[in-house]
C-alpha cells in the first residue's frame, strides 16, 4: 500500500445519484494517495455517500476526475473535537490506470519509502 502524501489542494465534491443540480462542496485536501483523500474539515455529506471528485495535482496538465465515497475517520485532536469519527475522507472507487499512475507519481515524488 502506498502511503499518502500531504497536499493542500481545492477539491470539488459532487454528490452522485442526483440531478444535474446535485449538492456540491469545495474543500481543502490534507493528503492524497492511490486509495483516497483526506480533509482537514468535515465534509457536508453523510458517510457512504458516493461522490464525484475533481482536483488538479501540482504540475499536472489536466484535472483528475475520480469517484469515491465518504469515509469516517477519527479526529487528530480528540481533546477539542471529541472521540467520534468524522466525515473527513473519501475512498476512491477503482481509479483507471492513468489516474493511478498520476497519483503514484505525485506521491512518489514527495514520500521516500524505505
Amino acid at each position: 500500500m502506498l502511503l499518502p502524501a500531504p497536499v493542500q489542494l481545492t477539491a470539488e465534491l459532487r454528490a452522485l445519484g442526483h440531478a444535474p443540480d446535485a449538492p456540491r462542496a469545495f474543500r481543502l485536501t490534507r493528503a492524497i494517495g492511490e486509495e483516497g483523500l483526506s480533509f482537514a474539515a468535515d465534509l457536508p455529506f453523510e458517510p457512504g455517500r458516493p461522490l464525484a471528485i475533481s482536483l488538479r495535482l501540482p504540475d499536472d496538465e489536466a484535472p483528475l476526475a475520480l469517484e469515491g465515497h465518504v469515509v469516517l475517520v477519527r479526529p487528530d485532536d480528540e481533546a477539542s473535537e471529541g472521540e467520534s469519527a468524522r466525515p473527513r475522507a473519501v475512498a476512491f472507487h477503482s481509479p483507471d490506470a492513468d489516474t493511478r499512475l498520476r497519483l503514484r507519481r505525485y506521491v512518489d515524488e514527495r514520500i521516500l519509502e524505505p
